[in-house]
């Protein structure tokens, strides 16, 4: 039933050389996580991994406070935009749907999990 599925956030989009990227993250693992669930290109330091050199070892975390979903840079080298703005380091930045996040040569597209048809 689709009734059952947990919400959450459902990130695609492609790497630097074209290849598909999708990633979730549901809102239970967001709840359980006190930071959030981080996001990189290693993964013993990272819950989701993207295999893209532009990405650094821990790049980004989503993550949820008192004023909902939030999206925060961890320091990354190349930096993480969310519809075109870099974010500052450790300064949480809002999510909404249809927001593009971009880290590197890489562009996610962010939709609640449901929206996207159950996830990755």
């Amino acid at each position: 039933m689709a009734d059952d599925l947990e919400s959450g956030w459902y990130l695609e989009g492609s790497d630097g050389r074209g290849r598909r990227v999708r990633l979730s993250v549901g809102e239970t693992e967001l709840a359980r996580n006190y930071l959030g669930v981080t996001f990189g290109r290693h993964p013993a330091l990272c819950q989701r991994v993207i295999e893209d050199g532009s990405v650094s070892r821990r790049h980004f975390r989503i993550g949820r406070n008192a004023a909902g979903a939030f999206i925060e840079d961890v320091n990354s080298l190349n930096g993480t935009s969310l519809d075109g703005v870099l974010l500052q380091p450790f300064e949480p930045a809002a999510l909404a749907p249809g927001q593009t996040i971009m880290l590197g040569r890489v562009t996610l597209k962010l939709a609640r999990l449901q929206d996207a048809g159950g996830g990755a």
